[in-house]
């Protein structure tokens, strides 16, 4: 009881002094979100283009339909987008060129977007990728098997030499029988050539394979500006807030004018696959 009293008074004191705080659950305005890719490879080009949604939103993101959208060169040359052609429900908001083409090392190309008669764009260069020499497995001996999973225990190591008198940035996607796949959902796979170094000597898959199942490992060229969006996009996903005083999250810096959320991201493409066989 001697202990109890003291406590009791100290708790009393501090509710007395404390004032109640309000949360501002107020949410910011809608904005355009662009999600833009442009590759030296047929059938990647698009740009999806869509509406923010509140905090508390949940569903689907609110797809603009009726966008205008271009894409032009440092050479002169503008390739226009359509909505869907192909008119898929589950396509809508993603505009594809009218005419198929695809990029070249090099060259800088502009993606600009209107939307309500606000005009939106970007800018990203392609630029080269070192080429993917072979690729290879090896039993990772502490991955636990998942029931849910059963055999994949085994990574995939990608060899390849990269070019030091430059400075590169990367981008990785694994495909397991020709699904995307991550270990974890938020996971994206970015690295610059310092992680890497000269020699890319086996360096282990962040996701596992089971035996007869075919791996493919896509190998995307980034500008510095498009490492830096996805590191921003990373620690956004991953971020647990820092608490209630901690700092508030802020979206991933951008190569987009006009207050657009999103990247157009234009890369060179790199990849390779191989069938993990019981030999």
């Amino acid at each position: 009881m001697r202990l109890f009293i003291p406590i009791a008074i100290l708790i009393f004191l501090v509710a007395a002094c404390d004032e109640p705080t309000r949360l501002d659950l107020r949410q910011t305005p809608h904005r355009v979100v662009i999600e833009g890719l442009l590759t030296n490879k047929p059938g990647y080009q698009h740009v999806k283009v869509s509406w923010s949604t509140d905090f508390y939103g949940s569903g689907k993101t609110p797809r603009i339909e009726d966008a205008t959208v271009t894409v032009s060169d440092d050479q002169g040359n503008t390739y226009p987008y359509v909505h869907n052609p192909g008119n898929h429900p589950d396509s809508a908001g993603i505009y594809l060129p009218s005419s198929p083409f695809t990029g070249i090392v090099g060259r800088t190309y502009t993606l600009s977007v209107v939307v309500n008669g606000e005009v939106y764009t970007g800018a990203d260069q392609l630029l080269a990728v070192a080429p993917i020499d072979s690729l290879s497995f090896q039993i990772n001996e502490g991955q636990e098997e998942n029931p849910k999973e059963p055999g994949k225990i085994y990574e995939l190591l990608l060899f390849a030499r990269e070019p030091q008198d430059e400075k590169n940035y990367y981008l990785f996607k694994y495909y397991r029988n020709d699904s995307l796949v991550h270990f974890f959902p938020t996971d994206e796979y970015f690295s610059d050539d310092v992680m890497l170094t000269e020699e890319i000597n086996g360096v282990p898959s962040p996701v596992y394979y089971a035996v007869e199942d075919t791996a493919r490992l896509e190998m995307y060229s980034l500008t510095r500006q498009g490492y830096v969006f996805y590191n921003d996009f990373s620690l956004l996903l991953n971020n647990d807030g820092g608490g209630m005083f901690g700092p508030a999250p802020a979206p991933p810096r951008s190569n987009l004018s006009g207050g657009a959320l999103g990247f157009f991201q234009v890369s060179a493409i790199t990849e390779k696959q191989a069938i993990l066989t019981r030999d």
